[in-house]
């Protein structure tokens, strides 16, 4: 009928009407939407817990890892629980692991621990459940009731260790360079432990650190691997003298936030950037510190040996003559000096007397002359 709407029709004041309710309704939804996520993405992050286990004697993870967890919760506002093994060295037993069941990261240094069955479920249980691990040291050996861990869940192949007395030299791989464990990482430093056996690695192993002493094959000191979809971290470093130093500092912090799938951030290790105490380094520390001039270079090899070829500005004192306590002790112990040998064997010995005989700061070229001039460092005669 002319001039009347269509049956299913309302009005067109009342339509329109109802259409501008609807697209207010609409963007009143959307405004909450996007109201909410960005109240969500502003609220603070959970921290995560991170449960630390010590369970081992030859390598003092009870005086370390307390130190570690102090650095977690301080440089990276981490829940940090720490369990460790009892004293007795024939105890078999980790209190409170029901921690790991609702644990976000898990760092393990173990040695040898026939663990009860229920005990060691919480382990296999956490490597089970998607959340990553890493692994120091002694962690390679951890179980001697799980010895599938080493291959299967940490992705290493440990086989024992060279002699103790031969200094070690750690390098990053080149290939690695760019990855975030990485950053900011010296490319050369020295380790004061013995270098671990772990070659061949299973194939789906990434290695980022190798290390080398002489006379031997290099082997892989730190890696990563993938356990079930789950980011597994382990290195075979962990010597009580590498915590506090700047490079593994800095490995482990790292680590810690590459497992938590958390940007890699530059933060403060707690290696001192003077160098104070005793430690043994690499060419490129010991380069770093000696381009400085503030410190003595003490050569410990032979007048012969110093004679073909030394660092300049070095100061010879042999340390197999009878002489050198004496002349040694004539020094003023209050300062740093840099210390090396042919090779790292005399001047960890000249570095012990000196440690004896009360000196505060000694820098020790672990690689020795040798290897500061493969390295292409500056020799004069």
């Amino acid at each position: 009928m002319a001039g009347r709407l269509p049956l299913d029709r309302p009005p067109r004041r009342a339509y329109d009407c109802a259409m501008l309710n609807t697209a207010f309704r609409c963007g009143l939804g959307i405004a909450l939407t996007v109201l909410i996520c960005a109240s969500a993405s502003a609220a603070p992050a959970k921290p995560p817990t991170i449960v630390l286990v010590s369970g081992e004697f030859e390598y003092k993870s009870a005086e370390t890892l307390p130190v570690l967890r102090k650095q977690l919760e301080a440089k990276l506002g981490a829940k940090c629980v720490y369990l460790a093994r009892p004293a007795d060295p024939k105890a078999q037993t980790i209190a409170g692991l029901e921690a790991l069941d609702t644990a976000d990261l898990a760092i393990i240094f173990i040695r040898r621990m026939t663990l009860p069955e229920e005990q060691l479920a919480h382990f296999k249980k956490f490597a089970a459940s998607g959340k990553p691990s890493i692994g120091l040291r002694t962690a390679s050996h951890a179980f001697e009731n799980w010895k599938e861990w080493d291959r299967d869940v940490l992705g290493g192949n440990y086989q024992n260790h060279h002699n103790n007395k031969l200094a070690t030299t750690v390098r990053v791989v080149p290939e690695a360079a760019g990855h975030p464990i990485l950053k900011g990482v010296a490319k050369e430093f020295a380790s004061p432990g013995s270098l671990y056996r772990n070659s061949p690695l299973p194939s789906g192993s990434k290695v980022l650190l190798m290390g080398s002493v002489e006379g031997k094959p290099a082997e892989p000191v730190a890696w990563t691997h993938d356990y079930q979809g789950t980011p597994v971290f382990y290195t075979s470093l962990g010597h009580p003298e590498e915590f506090g130093t700047e490079a593994f500092d800095r490995l482990l912090l790292n680590a810690v936030q590459w497992a938590l799938a958390q940007p890699v951030r530059k933060t403060e290790a707690a290696g001192a950037a003077e160098p104070v105490g005793f430690r043994r380094v690499g060419v490129a520390d010991f380069d770093k510190l000696w381009r400085e001039k503030r410190y003595t270079v003490l050569d410990v090899r032979t007048a012969d040996e110093f004679k073909d070829g030394h660092i300049p500005g070095a100061v010879n004192l042999d340390v197999l003559d009878d002489s050198f306590e004496k002349k040694v002790a004539a020094l003023d112990k209050s300062k740093t000096y840099l210390v090396h040998c042919a090779a790292g064997r005399r001047s960890a010995t000249a570095a012990a007397e000196m440690k004896k005989l009360g000196f505060k700061s000694v820098v020790d070229l672990a690689p020795g002359f040798n290897g500061w001039k493969a390295a292409g460092k500056p020799v004069e005669k």
